[in-house]
């Protein structure tokens, strides 16, 4: 069962306590890393997910967090460019968020599965 935050313990052995990441902020800086790949237009999210979105803020719109065994698995909807290669760009959006959120955000990640939802000139 998914929890709604990722606690994050502290690394060094002389430290008690850890750090609380909010699915919020997970979600922020993934769509921030998403929006920022070559060949990604927008994001874009199921109409329901519209009203949710409208109390977190545009910049989680298309991302879907699900914090799972201690780390977080995120879900990327994207509008592409059309004549990019797919593909690629997807491999290079993952490349992306692992390193934004992964990397210099000190979040453990799982899966991050994007989902093509158009093409757009």
């Amino acid at each position: 069962m998914s929890s709604p935050d990722l606690h994050i313990p502290f690394p060094s052995a002389g430290l008690e306590g850890g750090i609380t990441v909010t699915h919020q902020v997970i979600a922020k800086l993934a769509g921030k890393a998403a929006r920022a790949t070559y060949g990604v237009v927008a994001m874009q999210e199921p109409p329901i997910r519209k009203l949710a979105r409208f109390f977190r803020g545009s910049l989680t719109e298309g991302v879907e967090i699900d914090i799972q065994d201690g780390a977080a698995n995120i879900g990327l909807h994207v509008v592409m460019e059309r004549g990019v290669n797919l593909a690629q760009v997807t491999v290079n959006l993952q490349e992306q968020v692992r390193y934004q959120v992964g990397e210099v955000g000190g979040v453990p990640l799982g899966v991050i599965n994007v989902r093509v939802e158009d093409l757009q000139d």
